[in-house]
């Protein structure tokens, strides 16, 4: 049997775990939620694990650190204080961040567009009806989230839907087919697959797998990281932040280990975000 095309591989990883995630989706609610923790744990968190390796020259590594480590106290302390403005605040990060990674048009419209676009996909996403992401936000804000009272909250998804499929293909050259395709099974997954394992889907294989699979040839463009280089990597901050999540876990043992780890997600996503940004900008 002929071997699949190297320029097919990340085609086939979309389409065999979509086909996965809608399958999980006929599974029970309590193994859903421990599937998709464990794989933001496998592979969403180490994601994040390689920011060091982002980090400038020696001389400007330093500083960087210090801003990396001030923005990861200063989220931590947010959602201590201020859990509801900190939640707004990660959504608004995380969809300019995916919108970064996902939108690949040169227009000077660029950081509008990636905002957009990335605040449809949590929209398409995150259905505050479902009862599993009722529960993660009922546990980081304290109090419940009532969907019912967002008017016409069915039709701003499918609209938001609409803008996912849309917005990549604006300034882009053609061909469009990879572009539409990928818009598609993104919203046909937000649509056929419980919420939680949804986002889980799109986060830890769209986004994540993605871009370290990017980062591989970033950090190293004559000699490509091997996977099993990037995994040594990622394994210091990444076991540091598991360290983290486990004391946390036990200071506030009201909170459940799924929110704890959209916490940690949320004091990593700051300062990674900037610092994933180059790979995006010069990439595109």
């Amino acid at each position: 049997m002929a071997s699949v095309p190297t320029r097919n591989h990340q085609g086939l990883v979309y389409a065999v775990t979509a086909i996965m995630a809608v399958a999980l989706g006929y599974a029970t609610t309590s193994i859903g939620i421990a599937v998709s923790g464990v794989l933001i744990a496998l592979l969403g968190i180490p994601h994040g694990s390689l920011d060091l390796h982002l980090m400038s020259t020696r001389g400007q590594r330093l500083r960087e650190l210090v801003v990396y480590l001030g923005c990861i106290t200063l989220v931590l302390g947010s959602w201590l204080l201020q859990p509801t403005l900190m939640l707004v605040l990660f959504l608004i990060n995380s969809a300019w961040h995916f919108g970064d990674c996902d939108v690949r048009t040169t227009s000077r419209l660029k950081p509008l567009l990636s905002l957009v676009y990335g605040a449809c996909v949590l929209l398409v996403f995150i259905d505050l009806r479902d009862p599993s992401i009722g529960w993660i936000l009922q546990t980081l804000l304290g109090y419940h989230v009532d969907a019912s009272t967002i008017p016409e909250y069915g039709i701003i998804r499918m609209l938001a839907s609409a803008m996912v499929i849309g917005i990549p293909m604006i300034g882009l050259q053609a061909p469009y087919q990879q572009t539409v395709t990928r818009g598609m099974l993104i919203v046909a997954i937000a649509m056929l697959a419980p919420s939680l394992i949804a986002f889980t889907w799109y986060f830890v294989v769209m986004h994540s797998w993605t871009s370290m699979n990017a980062l591989r040839h970033y950090i190293d463009e004559s000699h490509p990281w091997s996977w099993q280089k990037l995994i040594r990597a990622a394994a210091p901050l990444s076991i540091l932040t598991f360290v983290g999540i486990g004391i946390g876990y036990v200071v506030f043992p009201d909170l459940n280990i799924l929110a704890m780890l959209f916490v940690a997600l949320s004091a990593l996503t700051v300062p990674h975000s900037r610092l994933f940004h180059r790979v995006y900008v010069k990439r595109s």
